[in-house]
């Protein structure tokens, strides 16, 4: 049983600029001390990567596309278009190949991309866990949200569910 990290959209567009979630900098410290522990114990470590559209800020290329955190030769990078990187069959069978039967999900944004990753990894077959410290997403649910639940609120919401998916599986 190998378990590997998983950073989730740890990219320029959610840590700077203005559309940053709440305590980003907080989190972005947390994230980069887990990423180098696991760099240190020798764990796989996966990038996953959002490609918006062209029109957009994170459009491959340009600079709120980027990876704050970049890969080491050892580690990969999977690139998605939609919100579960596991709709890419091919992302399950090379972590199956490599041996990898367990993540640790970390990043944002916790109502989208962390959510449906983790649950789409834990429909493809592997054990899912998550850290509440390690994920957040922006008040509202959106960038410039002057409605809705708090990111906090948010956040709680999306561990208890893919928790109780996972218990499910």
């Amino acid at each position: 049983m190998t378990k590997a990290l998983m950073i989730v959209d740890v990219q320029a567009g959610a840590f700077f600029g203005p559309w940053k979630i709440p305590n980003s900098q907080d989190l972005l410290v947390r994230i980069g001390e887990r990423l180098m522990d696991a760099r240190e114990a020798g764990m796989p470590v996966i990038h996953i990567q959002n490609d918006g559209p062209d029109d957009s800020a994170d459009a491959p290329g340009e600079p709120m596309w980027e990876l704050i955190f970049g890969q080491k030769d050892n580690e990969i990078v999977f690139r998605k278009t939609k919100p579960n990187v596991f709709e890419n069959l091919e992302v399950g069978q090379e972590l199956h190949a490599r041996g990898i039967t367990e993540l640790e999900v970390i990043g944002v944004q916790s109502d989208i991309c962390v959510r449906e990753s983790s649950i789409g990894a834990i429909d493809a077959g592997f054990k899912v866990s998550l850290d509440r410290n390690m994920h957040a997403t922006y008040d509202g649910g959106w960038p410039g949200a002057t409605e809705g639940p708090s990111a906090t609120e948010i956040s709680d919401r999306v561990q208890a569910e893919v928790e109780a998916h996972s218990n499910k599986n």
